[in-house]
């Protein structure tokens, strides 16, 4: 193996998958605008609309489900590039649909494709950091995915005063051509490590299926993360409606979600030194803290200014759950699943996407916008009460999967 430069305390091999990340959540931004494009350029009833954009996240769901065990089994860089590959391809075939029927079962095809690379790159960053710098890479990856998904709205939106379809054909471009950088960049780490793991012996798979579904402290971890999720996305779904209804309009929802990225672009790197000396069971208990104070506090909102201050108390707890999160995963899991265990957590991530709209529009269609702050709080506390009370048995699972490590090597 050759010696590897280091940038900022991390190897090429993370950095060039990285600059890829970044690029790819910059062009990633057709999802973001397909319920728009769906209603005012195919004049498509509301009400399909909302299953149709459905079928993208049951998709999601698949790909999620098995790019994690693929990838053990075949290799993350396979993993990443067919994704990559079948989402571009997928996209396009979107583009030129007008059936519902036709446009859901593509979605659920690009879905699939789209959330394949997930659990590979988050294993594959484990494979190639050393644990001590594990933390920092993955506040460094979720740095690059708000960054990109700020600037993508903003590009998508220029492309959409010119042309609908040429929202779909820049992002399938980017794909491609993240794609072909992709597969030099892997070509290049062939010659330079054999850390990340080769294909596996036929069985693997059950036997990393086996071990991950009886992993209790990770299953605990999964579910409690769960339950911040279904919260965490009230912000796009039930944040929206619950606004309208005190009559405060799109363009003041729009500043708070300007408020939340920028926030996460300036402050999530400087957070880093911070959340190295705390550890991550630390970071995470008073990162859900500080966002059930600010759900609290958004239960008793009545203007924008109270819904700002909420937004400033949960984005400062977000900059301590995400990516701090990924690194207890990819603490907890052996070597050899370690895509498993990243494909089961992100499928967690992907039901809430299809769970949390439903759950917040009932809610609120009975009874108020207020008692579903009242019910996140709620929630967010049960969660920040479980993960302190399971520190211990979330600890011995870490140190079990860092000595068995060891021992290997």
């Amino acid at each position: 193996m050759k010696k590897q430069r280091m940038i900022f305390g991390l190897s090429l091999l993370y950095w060039g998958l990285w600059l890829a990340i970044l690029i790819l959540w910059m062009g990633r931004f057709v999802t973001s605008f397909l319920s728009i494009y769906l209603v005012s350029a195919l004049r498509l009833d509301e009400g399909v609309v909302g299953t149709v954009v459905a079928m993208y996240g049951f998709g999601a769901i698949i790909g999620c489900l098995f790019g994690g065990t693929l990838s053990d089994r075949f290799g993350r860089q396979s993993m990443i590039i067919i994704g990559e590959i079948g989402a571009a391809a997928a996209l396009l075939v979107v583009s030129v649909l007008a059936d519902p029927v036709a446009l859901g079962a593509a979605l659920f095809v690009y879905g699939a494709f789209a959330s394949l690379p997930s659990p590979a790159i988050a294993a594959y960053i484990a494979d190639v950091v050393p644990p001590k710098r594990q933390q920092r890479a993955y506040v460094l990856q979720s740095w690059a995915i708000n960054f990109g998904y700020a600037i993508g709205p903003i590009v998508a939106n220029q492309l959409i005063k010119i042309s609908y379809s040429l929202m779909f054909y820049v992002e399938a471009a980017v794909m491609i051509a993240v794609t072909i950088l992709l597969i030099v960049f892997f070509r290049e780490v062939r010659h330079l490590t054999t850390s990340a793991p080769a294909a596996r012996p036929e069985g693997a798979m059950s036997r990393n299926w086996r071990r991950v579904l009886t992993d209790t402290p990770f299953l605990g971890f999964s579910l409690l993360m769960f339950g911040y999720f279904l919260v965490y996305f009230q912000s796009t779904s039930g944040l929206p409606i619950a606004m309208t209804d005190l009559g405060l309009g799109l363009g003041d929802y729009s500043v708070l979600l300007t408020i939340n990225g920028g926030m996460l672009c300036l402050l999530q790197i400087p957070a880093m030194k911070l959340f190295a000396r705390m550890g991550n069971s630390r970071v995470l208990v008073m990162g859900l803290a500080v966002t059930a104070i600010g759900y609290a506090v958004q239960a008793v909102a009545h203007s924008w200014g109270g819904f700002a201050i909420a937004v400033v108390l949960w984005t400062l707890g977000e900059l301590g759950t995400f990516p701090i999160a990924t690194t207890t995963v990819a603490a907890m899991a052996p070597a050899t699943a370690r895509g498993t265990y990243q494909g089961v957590y992100n499928v967690v991530w992907s039901v809430s996407i299809a769970l949390a709209p439903l759950i917040g529009g009932w809610v609120i269609g009975g009874f108020g916008g207020r008692m579903l702050w009242i019910a996140c709080t709620v929630v967010l506390v049960g969660v920040t009460v479980g993960l302190r009370v399971t520190k211990g048995s979330r600890d011995a699972a870490m140190a079990a999967a860092m000595g068995a490590e060891d021992d290997s090597q």
